[in-house]
């Protein structure tokens, strides 16, 4: 029988931590921080981390791990992931892996043999749109025919559509029986008003100050870090001493958030899906699979 661990994936505001720390708490579990920026020490308040009262609550992993001059990637994570899923399974616990980075969940879900992974970066930029779009034609038609002449829309397509192809390629057997619980908000305009609120939010908590905070690094603009989402349009507009578009800022959360539910819900057919309600209805799930 394989080592069971329990998954919790979906976008921001959809109650993914608190639902790790009941479960946590319920089965003698310890999380796996699965967000490619809540890894980071330097940043706090824009990645939406854990408070330090929960995670005072249970054990974390893969929190705060390295420095955002660090290098970090999703080879990385994986090589970690899988150690701490082993070190937790060793003293009777259970791995509880939580975040909203889907890619990085995928890894250890379908056991990605990421050292034949190609490198892709770019790698289209060389082809005109015409040879783009001819391309991603055997791939998608529909959606080449929508993005005719734009060459970094055709390139970007058809980049996802190779790597979701090659993945059949990175799968191995999985190690582990993995339960996928998969959180979200049904209504879009609720999720989408708790997006908005949640930015508000991060802003009166001191976002502007912790980007200042980190200034003094040298080249901050360039490093993976800065990726996370509003971190660059804020340190942008302290450089440039103009207003903050938190409108923009907000666009690109729901954006996010959008793209992560579609993601996960075309890559997992069976889930458990939590809908901040339900709770309940999700631990009896979970109990039954854990017998």
């Amino acid at each position: 029988m394989k080592p069971k661990v329990l998954v919790i994936l979906g976008p921001t505001s959809t109650g993914k931590t608190t639902l790790a720390i009941k479960l946590a708490k319920e089965f003698n579990g310890e999380i796996i921080n699965a967000d490619a920026f809540q890894v980071y020490k330097e940043l706090n308040i824009g990645v939406n981390k854990p408070t330090l009262n929960e995670q005072k609550q249970v054990k974390f992993h893969l929190l705060n791990e390295v420095s955002i001059k660090d290098r970090w990637d999703i080879k990385e994570f994986q090589d970690k992931a899988y150690k701490c899923i082993e070190t937790i399974i060793a003293n009777n616990h259970l791995p509880i892996i939580c975040g909203g980075s889907s890619m990085y969940v995928d890894t250890l879900i379908k056991n990605y043999d990421l050292s034949k992974s190609p490198q892709r970066t770019n790698v289209y930029d060389h082809l005109d749109a015409k040879q783009l779009y001819t391309m991603l034609s055997k791939y998608d038609k529909e959606l080449a025919d929508k993005n005719v002449g734009n060459h970094k829309r055709l390139a970007r397509a058809l980049e996802i559509a190779a790597n979701n192809e090659y993945e059949s390629h990175l799968a191995k057997p999985a190690i582990y029986d993995f339960k996928i619980i998969l959180t979200s908000i049904e209504d879009r305009k609720k999720l989408y008003d708790k997006i908005n609120s949640k930015v508000d939010q991060m802003i009166k908590e001191g976002w502007v100050d912790e980007v200042k905070s980190l200034m003094m690094i040298n080249d901050l603009s360039s490093l993976n870090a800065f990726k996370a989402i509003g971190y660059l349009q804020i340190y942008n507009s302290i450089l440039d001493k103009s207003k903050l578009d938190l409108d923009l800022i907000k666009q690109k959360s729901r954006r996010y958030a959008k793209r992560q539910i579609t993601w996960n819900k075309n890559h997992y057919s069976y889930y458990i899906s939590f809908n901040q309600n339900n709770y309940n209805d999700v631990l009896d799930k979970v109990k039954k699979w854990i017998k």
